[in-house]
C-alpha cells in the first residue's frame, strides 16, 4: 500500500502503512505551498499512519506528486 487519500472528509485524511511513504508525501506538499497539515501520527484504523490536511490542494499539485512517484 502506498498512499490512500480520502478527499470526501474535512479535514482531507492521508493514510499509509508505512510512515516513509506520508513522510515523503509530507514534503512535497510543504514544497509545493501546502503549509497546513498536521503532523504524522499513528493511525489505530489501519495500523499505519495518518496525517490531515487542512487545505485545499490545487488539482496541479496532485499531478506534479503523481509524475515523482
Amino acid at each position: 500500500m502506498s498512499i490512500q487519500i480520502d478527499w470526501g472528509s474535512n479535514p482531507i485524511i492521508v493514510r499509509s502503512v508505512e510512515e516513509n511513504k506520508l513522510s515523503i508525501f509530507l514534503n512535497f506538499l510543504n514544497k509545493n505551498g501546502i503549509k497546513r497539515h498536521s503532523i504524522i501520527m499513528p493511525d489505530r484504523e489501519i495500523k499505519g499512519h495518518i496525517l490531515f490536511i487542512y487545505q485545499k490542494i490545487d488539482e496541479k499539485v496532485m499531478k506534479k506528486w503523481k509524475g515523482e512517484e
